[in-house]
């Protein structure tokens, strides 16, 4: 198995379990970048281990989580993510979306969200 498809299994695995953090520390470059589909751009892995303790922290419940096996293409690899979960103070929000991963280097060096 090459790394690329390594790396995207091991994503997979840990982020069905709700191990998102996890995944960013064992899995990403410290120099990743994350881009959201509103052109909004997170530089370095802490600031997106930051960002993701937010996202986290602001669930209340979860209700659904649905990650698709990778597809993997040289050193890129997606997923489609399925997520429904209701935020604190903002109700129950559902988001189906793509994730593309660009790895150098044996880490995920950008993570880039379209929904």
């Amino acid at each position: 198995m090459t790394v690329v498809k390594q790396l995207a299994h091991n994503l997979v695995a840990l982020c069905r379990e709700w191990k998102f953090p996890e995944a960013q520390a064992t899995l990403f470059h410290e120099a990743a970048v994350n881009i959201e589909p509103d052109g909004r751009i997170t530089d370095g892995l802490p600031a997106i281990m930051a960002k993701e303790r937010q996202f986290l922290d602001s669930i209340e419940e979860r209700h659904l989580l649905e990650i698709s096996e990778p597809v993997v293409a040289d050193d890129y690899f997606a997923i489609q993510l399925l997520v429904d979960v209701t935020i604190k103070g903002a109700g129950r929000r559902t988001r189906n979306e793509l994730c593309v991963y660009h790895v150098a280097d044996g880490k995920i060096i950008r993570e880039q969200f379209f929904y």
